[in-house]
């Protein structure tokens, strides 16, 4: 019974010597009814160290009230993701869900971050990763809110020991030309050594779960160009000469599609939406180049309005839009699976119709929308002459 006493309160002297509290881990694993270890302690102090951080370095009272961060799973020095990797990363969200200043993105978005850049799991940044993981995930996520990124490295450390090593990035860094020259980024490193009880324990916590895959990310351009004055667009034989395959013969194609000669209405609350993505007309400064090339689609394909315009990854997407009647106060809407083709641009066109008063009477039309694809091989649009 003494030596109980006795290793208590060396416990507890330890504990003070550390930094933490008396009624702390230690108190907590006595009240369980076991001893605190020396890895479940190291454990604690390295989390406790990481929320401090996360906090000092990104709360902003009130601009700032609560840190949403994006925890990836940690990979050895090959980036594989290990057992205690996942592990870790699984208390650190853990940790973090339970703490009001803070919230976390979920795993099944990490998870579709990691796919669209081609990855299996996320290794160290450099200034240029960083960029593209930023246009990426803001390009397909627009709404993420991300602040800051946990990423982190497993490996063997000294003795029956793991060496974790953790960057924590501020994923809203402006990035521009010097700070890739630079190769400049805003982050902060935390290292800690986590004591294991056995060797075998070190061996089970390196154990590879998922290999790293990394493969080049194919992507296709995507402009998305909408006619939103109400008219129909038909399409021309012109069309039949666009293959994939094969560069956009502009000076073939004098006209793609052109406006119906039926009488129309405005059309009310378009809705575009790219797969989990709602997408609002883009608008382009006066002297940009892009206003060029929107310019010549528009007088190529008789559209008013650009959507979207970006690379993205080569799949398929969801692809859907609406309109509201305000003669019958009803909505239309049309869905089709919109195909991105690798090393290619690929316009979604959007003609809605609404038919006038006139029109509806005389010619019994009704309203409708219509999508027209076209692709073209690479990535840009205006003719070479």
């Amino acid at each position: 019974m003494r030596k109980a006493i006795f290793f208590i309160a060396i416990l507890n002297l330890i504990s003070l010597i550390v930094g933490l509290p008396a009624n702390g881990l230690a108190a907590q694993g006595l009240a369980s009814g076991h001893l605190t270890t020396e890895q479940e302690i190291a454990t604690e102090k390295f989390l406790s160290s990481l929320e401090s951080t996360l906090a000092h370095k990104f709360y902003r009272y009130p601009t700032r009230p609560i840190i949403r961060v994006a925890v990836f799973d940690f990979t050895d020095g090959a980036g594989n993701v290990v057992k205690a990797g996942r592990e870790l990363a699984d208390k650190i969200t853990r940790r973090l869900l339970v703490q009001s200043q803070f919230d976390v993105v979920s795993q099944e978005r990490i998870k579709r971050y990691l796919r669209w850049n081609g990855f299996s799991a996320q290794e160290k940044l450099d200034a240029d990763s960083l960029l593209r993981l930023q246009s990426r995930i803001n390009t397909m996520d627009p709404g993420n809110g991300i602040h800051a990124l946990v990423i982190g490295e497993i490996q063997k450390g000294v003795g029956r020991s793991l060496r974790v090593s953790t960057s924590l990035v501020n994923f809203q860094f402006k990035i521009g030309a010097i700070e890739l020259e630079k190769k400049i980024i805003d982050g902060i490193a935390l290292s800690a050594d986590i004591p294991l009880p056995t060797e075998q324990a070190v061996q089970e916590a390196t154990e590879i779960v998922l290999r790293q895959e990394s493969r080049p990310t194919e992507e296709g351009r995507l402009v998305i160009l909408a006619n939103t004055r109400g008219n129909a667009l038909l399409e021309t034989g012109c069309a039949k000469l666009i293959n994939k395959n094969q560069p956009f013969p502009w000076e073939k194609l004098p006209y793609i599609l052109v406006i119906g000669q039926e009488e129309a209405s405005m059309p009310e609350q378009i809705k575009v939406g790219l797969g989990q993505l709602l997408l609002s007309p883009v608008s382009t400064q006066r002297n940009s180049s892009k206003r060029l090339e929107y310019s010549f689609l528009h007088g190529k394909l008789a559209t008013n309005e650009v959507y979207f315009d970006e690379r993205i990854p080569a799949q398929g997407y969801q692809f859907i839009a609406s309109f509201l009647d305000l003669k019958s106060n009803g909505t239309y809407s049309e869905a089709v699976e919109l195909q991105v083709y690798s090393g290619a641009t690929n316009i979604a066109v959007l003609s809605i119709f609404v038919p006038s008063e006139k029109e509806r009477i005389r010619n019994r039309q009704t309203p409708r929308i219509r999508i027209f694809q076209l692709s073209g091989k690479g990535m840009e649009i205006l003719p070479s002459w």
